[in-house]
């Protein structure tokens, strides 16, 4: 006898037992927590960054350090981590500005 034509029916009958359990629900304590934790880890590493770059920033950047790591910041608690990031990235970059004008950062050369 040929098995092949039972496998569709078997198939149906375990999508539908597995269908038909309940889903389990995730704690939204523990997913905040989880965000918040990712939004740090990009932050923390572009701040610690332009921390080190601000002795050597102008005026101007450093006010719009300043602004950008309070809002980096913010993002990070409240959870919204697509601005942390974007901000976190933005900050990095204001800090190897700040470097490279300030003839901080290392040449990078081929070979």
């Amino acid at each position: 006898m040929d098995r092949r034509h039972l496998f569709f029916p078997a198939a149906a009958i375990a999508a539908a037992g597995v269908l038909a359990r309940p889903a389990r629900a995730c704690d939204p304590a523990e997913m905040d927590a989880y965000i918040t934790a990712v939004a740090n880890a990009a932050v923390e590493p572009a701040l610690a960054a332009l921390d080190a770059a601000l002795p050597h920033a102008t005026s101007a950047e450093r006010a719009l350090a300043e602004r950008g790591a309070a809002l980096a910041r913010a993002a990070a608690r409240d959870g919204d981590p697509k601005v942390a990031v974007r901000t976190a990235a933005a900050l990095a970059r204001l800090a190897g500005r700040i470097e490279a004008r300030a003839g901080l950062s290392p040449e990078i050369g081929v070979g």
